[in-house]
């Protein structure tokens, strides 16, 4: 063989290990379906030091609690055809909470508090398994681009559950998924949305991932590539781009502790919102956990929320 062609093999066998393989394998660990267990089941030790460990107990108590409230297990068809899971507590109210949970978390692990808060604040509460998690359908989550669509599933469900008034509440890869659905509300019987913890877009967020675990830059455009390949969506679409014009008011909680999404997006996001909207940045706290990070200041604020768009 020709110099040049053993020098063109040798360059392909490079790209292919060092680029195309590794890009691949990010991307399957990224996207792929998650078996999502709940975090107490987690190997402490290797987890020792995540930011949920401090707040274990009180995650493990307000799961025990609103899950020993009468539930019923529902399953909602979404527009491609997947079975999504979810648990309904009908507390007999007109209005009813929607729960979208986050990337690779069980559907309780981080909108158990949220859950017990919002039942106690008389709303019916809808907790959602988001698609490639658990026991729900798909085989690759899209990080909030496809799941807006089932947003506006779940909200269907809800009417059809009997809902009059409907809030939105989404954490982390949830808050994207009502972030990307808030500009095609209108119609529905949502009245508000709560953003907890939001990204600017995916792409930002795996730039500063990708950071934190020095992944090389060129994975990064490399995902960009097998997404719009693979699943068709475009991971730098901003979730500023929906909620410049927001069907519904939205309510913004970030922690300003939060070493996952960076605080200055949820301020990012909350500028942009074109409808009535609010926003508490609670000092401190860790990502999704402002609610248990600081209950009093939380509860007060979104109680105050509530009261202005439900009756």
């Amino acid at each position: 063989m020709a110099p040049w062609g053993i020098i063109l093999i040798a360059a392909a066998a490079a790209v292919f290990l060092f680029v195309i393989a590794p890009a691949l394998l990010i991307f399957i660990a990224v996207f792929y379906h998650k078996k999502a267990i709940p975090f107490e089941q987690y190997d402490l030790k290797k987890y020792q030091n995540h930011y949920y460990i401090p707040f274990l107990s009180r995650i493990a108590a307000a799961r025990e609690w609103i899950q020993s409230k009468p539930h019923t297990r529902v399953w909602q068809n979404s527009y491609d055809g997947l079975r999504l899971l979810g648990d309904y507590y009908d507390r007999g109210a007109a209005r009813t909470a929607i729960l979208f949970h986050g990337i690779g978390a069980e559907m309780y692990t981080n909108v158990s508090a949220h859950a017990r808060f919002l039942y106690q604040c008389g709303f019916n509460v809808l907790i959602t398994c988001q698609r490639a998690h658990g026991e729900s359908g798909g085989r690759w989550t899209t990080i909030g681009l496809r799941e807006q669509h089932d947003v506006l599933s779940w909200t269907r469900r809800a009417e059809e559950l009997g809902a009059e008034e409907i809030l939105l509440y989404g954490v982390s890869m949830g808050a994207a998924s009502v972030a990307y659905a808030s500009d095609k509300l209108r119609g529905t019987r949502v009245k508000a949305a709560v953003i907890d913890s939001g990204f600017y877009s995916i792409y930002e967020q795996m730039r500063r991932d990708a950071h934190k675990n020095h992944i090389p830059k060129i994975m990064l455009p490399a995902q960009q590539v097998l997404a719009r390949l693979f699943l068709r969506v475009n991971l730098k679409q901003p979730t500023a781009d929906t909620l410049a014009r927001a069907a519904v008011p939205v309510f913004f909680l970030h922690g300003t502790g939060d070493e996952t999404v960076e605080c200055r997006w949820g301020k990012t996001n909350f500028e942009a919102c074109a409808s009535p909207k609010e926003l508490l940045l609670v000092e401190g706290a860790p990502h999704t956990l402002s609610i248990l990070h600081n209950p009093e200041l939380a509860g007060k604020r979104l109680q105050g929320f509530f009261g202005k768009y439900f009756t």
